[in-house]
């Protein structure tokens, strides 16, 4: 056993590395689509491009190793089946979930690898990611303003226009979002304006006409204000010709560690208990009704303290579930390792030969749904609509589940049975499709 269990280890490095290879391409495809255009636009040196891609492979690694684990299973199941080498290791005694397990355990380690990596290499590698980002931004921002694309300037500005006029510096259409994180906390909009900038004040300064100022309350969502405007100035930084590295202090949601994230939960909690004891304190102060105009004042007053400390527990809570789902987020994801071997392997058998190409296709699609729930399930989870647990968990309860029964399947060889069937069909339809049809 422990010959075969290396080989059929072995037989696994070829397909997952290629596997691995191929995901890396197509993630840094979308890399390069979403920020060469920036750099050049910029000028940013070549060695800060290159630092920038090697930073970005640390969460491409995150997504890529999960596929390359899918697509090495499927291949070497389904190479092992379609060559008789399965049937010939049970005809020594040797059963399905024999050859199996060795995955499985190296799926384990490969799992908690991963994890350690989420844990300890990712946060750091995003935290400098998003600090080198910040810094390019600021590097000529207006040579990247292009109608209808949404361009980042100095001071958590995100200006897009309709249109604009080069020579004369008009703008049309302009909506300008005023961010506080990743949520908007003002939104500007306005017919037309004009940009300029002053190399001695160091400032862009924008002309906005005939607009409007929509500002959010962060503390309570429903609540906003509304200005019209004929005539509205902003003024920015205007950064520096050249890139000039800086250090942020501040760390987003993915740039924390496990013990991080949980210090921020706690103190959250601590703040929602303590703004919903300040509640139940002001309210055993509030006077009864009465038609006396100072006793109407201070229930008035009391009753909008209670207001602010609801809305305080309220946003407390609220970013206390996004940081759980990261939390529960950096266990899930290293997990689906295991869930795709016992997915992968009887999908492998049950398709027989297939080469590394159909196993990246079946791996992209099968880690594309579960992607899709991910992503679902943090929304609903940052939401409140379910819990953080169940938020992240979810596509491994759903796949994991299915794929301990179709490992069972292969390996207690299970007939018939509509579920079987269907995945027969499924994972042999483009085998079928290639064959020539037969004449009579």
């Amino acid at each position: 056993m422990s010959i075969l269990s290396r080989y059929v280890l072995r037989a696994h490095l070829v397909p997952a590395a290629a596997g691995l290879a191929i995901f890396y391409f197509v993630l840094s495809m979308d890399f390069i689509v979403d920020y060469l255009n920036l750099f050049i636009a910029k000028g940013v040196p070549g060695l800060a491009v290159l630092e920038a891609f090697a930073l970005s492979l640390a969460w491409m690694t995150l997504l890529a190793v999960p596929m390359a684990v899918m697509v090495g299973v499927l291949t070497t199941f389904g190479r092992l089946s379609g060559d008789n080498e399965i049937t010939a290791a049970k005809s020594t005694g040797i059963g399905v979930f024999s050859l199996i397990a060795p995955v499985l355990a190296a799926s384990v380690v490969i799992a908690v690898g991963l994890f350690f990596f989420g844990n300890q290499l990712l946060p750091s590698a995003n935290h400098r990611l998003k600090a080198l980002l910040v810094d390019i931004n600021r590097v000529r921002p207006l040579a990247t303003i292009e109608p209808g694309i949404m361009t980042t300037l100095p001071g958590g500005y995100r200006i897009i226009v309709g249109s604009l006029d080069s020579e004369t510096s008009q703008i049309f259409d302009v909506r300008i979002h005023r961010m506080g994180g990743d949520d908007p906390l003002q939104t500007i909009v306005a017919k037309s304006g004009t940009i300029s900038t002053s190399e001695h004040e160091q400032t862009i300064r924008m002309q906005l006409l005939d607009g409007e100022i929509h500002e959010l309350d962060p503390d309570d969502p429903t609540r906003y204000s509304r200005l019209l405007f004929e005539r509205h100035t902003i003024n920015v930084e205007q950064g520096t010709a050249e890139l000039v590295r800086t250090d942020r202090a501040k760390r987003g949601d993915r740039e924390l560690s496990l013990s991080e994230l949980r210090d921020r939960i706690d103190a959250l909690r601590i703040d929602a208990e303590v703004a919903t004891g300040r509640v139940a304190e002001l309210l055993e102060t509030l006077p009864e009704e009465s038609s006396e105009p100072g006793v109407l004042r201070e229930r008035a007053r009391i009753m909008k303290r209670v207001e602010s400390e609801t809305r305080t527990t309220s946003s407390a809570l609220r970013k206390a579930r996004k940081l759980e789902v990261e939390y529960h987020k950096k266990f899930s994801i290293p997990f689906s390792c295991i869930v795709f071997v016992l997915l992968g392997a009887p999908l492998g058998i049950r398709g027989r030969r297939g080469g590394v190409g159909m196993g990246a296709g079946i791996g992209m699609l099968f880690f594309l749904v579960y992607y899709l729930f991910l992503i679902g399930g943090e929304q609903l989870g940052d939401r409140g609509i379910v819990t953080p647990f169940w938020a992240m968990w979810s596509p491994n309860v759903v796949f994991g589940g299915v794929g301990i029964f179709l490992t069972l399947s292969a390996s207690l060889e299970w007939r018939g049975g509509r579920v079987t069937r269907l995945v027969d069909l499924v994972v042999r339809a483009p085998k079928n499709a290639d064959r020539p049809e037969s004449s009579e």
